[in-house]
């Protein structure tokens, strides 16, 4: 029945947590599309009109774009039945699988809706309605591997849902474990396509032609927001634009190589670093001696790719009067000298006697340079999972002499890092596991040395890759004679046909099961794990103590 909402009154006995704005709007989108689908629920009350128990929200957003009736169902409840039925309303509500919406959104589409009126009608926001809308991209394969099941994060099918759906089921074939666990993490890292953030544009976004989309699963105005797949024509507008910025720029500066070491510019020879963490608070002119050096992160550095970086340069050995201070933001230039000229000096002119830092300042910045390293790692946005696998892996293969073929695909002579497709990657860690993993028998793990996880690593990755379906059939002659005679009972036992009875003597025994238990195993990959407090971030520690 229809009910007037000035006639409805609020139960103001149960506690309620107040929807988002975002929300709220959603909700009256719906209303305002196909009108309240779902009656509220109600009771007479005694004084006139009714008390509301269920659809408080519907309610009031039916109030809010100007309805004055609402479908309403009555119960003749009491106070205290009234307040259990509205609990339960509200605990046991259950959200719908966004597969499911989706599904929803195409028959609606199908039917003559546009797809943000279908959204609207659903219930959900502009936002929610451009994030669904990625399911869409997503393959058949894919879509059914996700019904019914818990979603991996919205990141992850975004990256999904930009490949290929040949890539994407070829993606899930080989990600897809027991018949139907999935990685998805590592289905994504097969997907994700390289894209580079429009904020790094030194150039004009707008005349440079080069397309950028919206990313609907990034936070509003963060780096992932809008980029672009143009990669090549980034790169090549970035550099036009730094040549721009070198020939009309009031400093001396020139354009020079990236350093993959350092992650700074190259310095070219004669010429040595005066401030390398880029002097963006310092001034030069055209009659300074030292000099800026711009340069462009190539498209293999992952994070940065495009991004452009600077240092400031002076000659190695000055040649005529310069400013005694060293931290002197201009060296003064002899009077007869060319303002746009760069005198290089070579740097055999140093003698080889006087280095350039002495061993305790090497000290020094090694612990420098190890805090630096540290910090980058623990920085969940430098090391990505292709670049954490990466760097475990250098780590793992680079002590080992027997292993320079594998660190030579990793890092290149030159001491870049290549970028690797992570199937390749992943073809390297088996290769470097495979040679260096041994299963230990464990009467032999007796080494007071080694902790009990030396000898369980084998265990924990063996069962990471379901190395047990690989097992050959163990019921051989050569096995079974290591195999005591009451086990032998137990597996005659398990695999004796029905009728037929096993021999009683050991001996006899032991010959007759051969070839008849093929599926058995006395053990199988995997140990309890290690015992200790679990690991967390020493922000969050940090938090914890206050």
């Amino acid at each position: 029945m229809m009910v007037a909402i000035a006639d409805i009154h609020e139960n103001g006995n149960m506690r309620r947590v107040q929807p988002t704005a975002e929300v709220t709007a959603a909700l009256e989108g719906s209303i305002r599309a196909l009108g309240v689908l779902q009656p509220v629920v109600v009771r007479p009350d005694p004084e006139g009109g009714y008390i509301l128990i269920a659809g408080y929200r519907r309610l009031n957003a039916a109030r809010s774009v100007g309805l004055t009736e609402i479908p309403a169902v009555t119960h003749l409840l009491s106070e205290v039945e009234a307040e259990a039925a509205q609990a339960a309303e509200n605990i046991q509500r259950v959200p719908v699988d966004p597969v499911d919406q989706w599904r929803h959104i195409e028959r609606m589409v199908a039917d003559g809706y546009t797809v943000r009126k279908a959204g609207l009608a659903l219930g959900m926001t502009d936002r929610q309605i451009g994030q669904i809308c990625k399911l869409g991209g997503l393959a058949p394969e894919v879509l059914d591997a996700l019904t019914g099941r818990e979603l991996p994060s919205w990141r992850i099918l975004g990256e999904i849902s930009q490949a290929a759906h040949e890539v994407q089921a070829a993606a899930l074939k080989r990600h897809l474990y027991h018949g139907d666990a999935v990685q998805w993490n590592s289905v994504a890292g097969e997907c994700i396509t390289r894209r580079i953030p429009r904020e790094r544009a030194l150039f004009d976004v707008e005349a440079s032609g080069i397309v950028f989309d919206e990313d609907l699963f990034a936070e509003p105005g963060s780096p992932e927001q809008f980029t672009t797949t143009d990669t090549a024509g980034f790169m090549a507008a970035q550099r036009g634009a730094v040549e721009d910025l070198i020939q009309t720029g009031d400093e001396p500066a020139l354009l020079v190589d990236y350093n993959a070491t350092t992650l700074l510019p190259q310095v070219p020879a004669g010429w040595m670093f005066a401030d390398s963490s880029g002097g963006a608070d310092k001034t030069l002119t055209r009659r300074s001696r030292h000099k800026r050096a711009y340069a462009i992160v190539p498209l293999n550095h992952y994070h940065d790719a495009c991004s452009v970086v600077s240092v400031i340069i002076k000659p190695v050995k000055a040649t005529a009067a310069v400013v005694a201070d060293d931290q002197a933001d201009d060296v003064v230039e002899e009077p007869d000298s060319d303002p746009g000229a760069i005198e290089v000096v070579e740097t055999d002119d140093t003698p080889a006697e006087e280095p350039q830092i002495t061993k305790a300042g090497q000290d020094y910045l090694a612990e420098i340079r190890t805090n630096a390293l540290r910090s980058a790692l623990r920085n969940p946005l430098r090391m990505t999972p292709e670049d954490a696998f990466h760097a475990l892996l250098i780590a793992y293969v680079a002590g080992n002499s027997q292993m320079r073929d594998i660190l030579a695909a990793l890092v290149s002579p030159a001491g870049d890092l290549p970028e690797l497709e992570f199937t390749r990657m992943a073809e390297l860690a088996g290769e470097a596991l495979a040679r260096t993993l041994t299963v230990v028998a464990p009467h032999r793990q007796t080494s007071t040395w080694k902790p009990p996880e030396e000898y369980a690593r084998p265990e924990y990755i063996g069962a990471l890759i379901n190395a047990d379906a690989q097992m050959p059939e163990l019921d051989t002659a050569e096995m079974l004679a290591h195999v005591s005679g009451s086990t032998l009972k137990a597996i005659a036992k398990d695999y004796a046909p029905r009728g037929e009875k096993a021999p009683a003597k050991v001996t006899d025994l032991r010959q007759w099961l051969v070839g008849r238990a093929p599926d058995w195993c006395p053990v199988h990959f995997g140990v309890p794990g290690p015992r200790c407090e679990p690991w967390v971030r020493n922000a969050d520690r940090k938090g914890e103590a206050a």
